[in-house]
């Protein structure tokens, strides 16, 4: 009796789905007449990547120095990668606050006594741009500065694709050198 009723409801179900064209994709035989061979994906394209079978990943590598108006390197500045789609406002990483006091805390990294800091994002999204947040946490023990937003951009000049494979599209080198205003 039970597998009569189920029977039943599965013919009832595919019958509806059928009758509101919630059926099996039949394009795929479209698509293998065409013969058509996919282009590689390429930075300046994201914007139409369409997922497949995997995500695109690229690594960052992004290398740089923080000074002071003076040219004077600071040490303990944290410099934060922002994810894509994280914005800044007046100096405030908008967002949920538990979120985004768990990513500035576990993302962040801190100046050396030269003022020079490494950022390693390992399979990160591919982006047109990186932002960088660079804030004064420590107050006025090696000067008092502004918080700011840094932007590098993402072109094909900067991306080592020695790694590249499948979906994984490189690595990012970058190199920057932050001014700090004072407050």
């Amino acid at each position: 009796m039970r597998v009569k009723y189920l029977k039943l409801k599965n013919w009832l179900l595919l019958t509806v789905m059928g009758a509101l064209g919630l059926t099996g994709c039949h394009c795929h035989k479209k698509m293998a007449e065409q013969e058509v061979e996919p282009e590689p994906i390429k930075v300046e394209d994201r914007g139409d990547v369409r997922l497949m079978y995997g995500v695109p990943t690229l690594n960052f590598m992004i290398r740089g120095q923080v000074r002071d108006a003076d040219g004077i390197p600071v040490r303990g500045i944290k410099v934060n990668m922002l994810e894509n789609g994280m914005t800044v406002e007046d100096g405030e990483l908008q967002g949920d606050p538990e979120r985004v006091r768990e990513w500035l805390d576990g993302t962040s990294v801190t100046t050396d006594k030269s003022g020079n800091f490494v950022i390693a994002n390992m399979n990160g999204r591919p982006m047109q741009q990186v932002r960088l947040l660079v804030r004064d946490v420590d107050g006025s023990d090696n000067g008092a500065f502004r918080d700011q937003v840094v932007d590098m951009e993402v072109t094909s000049d900067n991306i080592d694709r020695t790694s590249a494979s499948g979906w994984h599209q490189g690595t990012y080198q970058g190199n920057v050198d932050i001014r700090l205003e004072n407050k």
